[in-house]
């Protein structure tokens, strides 16, 4: 016991000390950080910061909904941390990234090693390891400083864009400690959602942006591999388990246009691996709603036509799933499907004979599929005539 005492009064005092040996800075001589943006040239890093800057007056709030709320400071190293170091030195404030939302890789980032780049927030005492990554092929700092104001925080808007392309299965949100983890052996890849700027629609005025996620780019430690769109990003997102929603517009010898929603769906990858062959079979399961249709000329709406439908989108899903692997594994010579682990993990002494040159066998490997979709919402089938459309 009278040990047991005795360290909790060293604890105690440790704590009441005020732990001198960790920098503390007042909060209002920090600078919050909302978003990062990271551009590269000639060997010279571009950090631009959007600082909380409230833009309200008056009231109970200095908080404007109405305005952006921030600034843009933009600052120039060697490295990342020489940048914010010059700048917080200039600016008579330190940088706080407690806050950060976003941090987007941009021109020049996205072919440099991960590592380089992502360093200085993977180990930044105050930095967040849950902050959404993103990366363009243009300039991070345009993006930063496009003046959204969907929200009390251009930061936001960004990060709620990402989270709502996810829910509507256009894309995923990916964190800065997904990004660490994916990497953490050699084998492994890393997907990071490309995000750019488009004219926006419905605007009077045609000079306004928005932004919108235009494809998943792939992403060893050495920098971006390559980026999948349209069909291969979807079969990517399934061939994860991490589809949380998906569209498709069919058609078959019933329907001449038929809209499946599917809102559930569980993937599950099997190793079947040996010294002979490198083989992985697939299944997947996925639950949907038939959310628009219109029958063939003298067809009718049966069990039989909604049976050939659920068919037609097991093959258009098969087909995205290939399309991915062939992108993202034959083409880009990348394992954003941890398929290394799954060896691994069932036949660890053979993954030992395997890992050394596992990038240089994954154009070797070959997938069996098992796709089961269950259209279990017809809709109002009693709207549906046979002979009108």
């Amino acid at each position: 016991m009278r040990v047991k005492a005795i360290a909790i009064l060293i604890v105690c005092a440790v704590l009441l000390s005020g732990c001198q040996w960790i920098s503390i800075t007042d909060l209002q001589n920090c600078a919050i950080v909302q978003g990062v943006g990271l551009d590269w040239e000639n060997g010279v890093y571009e950090v631009t910061m959007q600082v909380f800057s409230p833009d309200g007056a008056g009231g109970q709030t200095v908080v404007d909904p109405s305005q952006e709320n921030a600034r843009i400071i933009t600052c120039r190293g060697a490295s990342v941390s020489e940048a914010v170091a010059a700048s917080a030195a200039n600016q008579g404030k330190e940088f706080y990234l407690g806050h950060n939302r976003i941090l987007i890789l941009g021109a020049g980032t996205m072919e440099r090693p991960l590592e380089e780049s992502l360093g200085y927030f993977a180990n930044s005492p105050d930095s967040r390891m849950d902050v959404t990554v993103l990366a363009t092929p243009g300039e991070a700092a345009s993006i930063l400083d496009t003046g959204l104001s969907q929200t009390i925080l251009p930061a936001l808007s960004i990060e709620s864009t990402v989270r709502n392309a996810q829910r509507n299965g256009l894309s995923e949100e990916v964190l800065l400690i997904d990004v660490a983890e994916a990497l953490m052996q050699p084998h492994r890849a890393a997907v990071i959602p490309i995000i750019e700027l488009v004219e926006k629609e419905n605007s009077e005025k045609r000079d306004l942006k928005a932004i919108a996620l235009t494809g998943l780019g792939i992403f060893s430690k050495e920098g971006c591999q390559g980026i999948l769109s349209g069909d291969a990003a979807r079969g990517l997102l399934f061939l994860q388990d991490k589809l949380e929603l998906a569209q498709y517009t069919l058609e078959d010898e019933d329907y001449r246009q038929a809209s499946v929603e599917l809102y559930s769906s569980k993937t599950r990858i099997i190793p079947q691996v040996s010294k002979e062959q490198l083989h992985f079979h697939v299944e997947i399961s996925a639950e949907g709603m038939l959310v628009e249709k219109f029958l063939r000329e003298d067809k009718a709406f049966t069990v039989e036509s909604l049976n050939r439908l659920e068919e037609e989108l097991e093959k258009r899903i098969e087909s995205d799933c290939r399309a991915a692997w062939e992108e993202s594994g034959v083409r880009f010579s990348s394992d954003v499907f941890q398929l290394g682990d799954l060896v691994w993990n069932d036949q660890p002494e053979l993954w030992l004979a395997l890992r050394e040159k596992w990038p240089d066998q994954l154009d070797e490997i070959s997938f069996s599929y098992d796709v089961q979709v269950e259209i279990d919402r017809a809709g109002m089938q009693d709207l549906d005539i046979a002979g009108e459309g």
